[in-house]
Formats: C-alpha cells, structure tokens, sequence
C-alpha cells in the first residue's frame, strides 16, 4: 500500500509530459502552417518573407484554378530565385522556362522586383 502514493506520482508526471507534448506539437503545426505563401497551400515562403496584404486573388473555374499571391523581405533575389529552383522540383514542379513550373495540369509563375528596400515576389497560378 506505500507504493500507491509513488504509482501515482508517476501516472501523474506521466500525464503531465503527455499534455505538455500534445499542447508544443499543435503549436508546432500552427507555426509550420504558417510557413507556406498565403493561399498556395504547398509553396514554402523564402526565411522570413511577408505576405503583401490584400494581395491574394484567387478563382475557381471549370478549366481549373487562377491563384495570385505576393510576398516581400530584405532578400536579394539571387538568393531567393535559387532557393525556389531547388524547392519546387521536389514538390512536383517542373520548370519549363525561366520561372514557370508546371505539374499536373497547372502553371506556375513567378515574378521577382526589386529595390534597394526590398525585394518582391508573385506567385500565380493557372491552368494549362
């Protein structure tokens, strides 16, 4: 019977690491969310870009999809534009000429601005 209060103990910590676990990977999956361009759920953001507000456009259609999204940071874009090139290619995309990609039956084009401020990128997709 002494050792119920130490079992207990144990089922207690236990629970405790379990809920502190289960609370750090939801948070972890929220900020990985985050991690994708604003309305391209699959298209990763370069470090610590920021979506241009109000700059998502986007529309379904019988002969597919039209999606724009736009995001800006203190990047150079060679370093943004080799970052991409090494990442879509992994995610299925195929380049086909400079900056546009294709898979399945979508385009993707991406456009690159810049200033001495910085850097802007638009991402737009569109069916074949």
């Amino acid at each position: 019977m002494g050792d119920l209060p130490f079992i207990a103990l144990i089922v207690r910590n236990k629970m405790n690491f379990f809920l502190i676990l289960k609370f750090y990977l939801l948070f972890s999956c929220a900020v990985i969310a985050e991690d994708f361009v604003y309305g391209l759920d699959d298209i990763p953001v370069f470090k610590e870009m920021k979506y241009v507000e109000n700059s998502n456009v986007l529309f379904d259609k019988i002969d597919g999809r039209f999606v724009s999204s736009e995001m800006v940071g203190n990047y150079s874009i060679k370093d943004i534009r080799k970052f991409y090139m090494s990442v879509l290619p992994n995610l299925g995309w195929e380049e086909v000429d400079e900056n546009l990609f294709q898979r399945d039956k979508e385009y993707l084009e991406i456009k690159f601005q810049s200033s001495d401020a910085f850097s802007k990128i638009k991402f737009s997709i569109y069916p074949k």
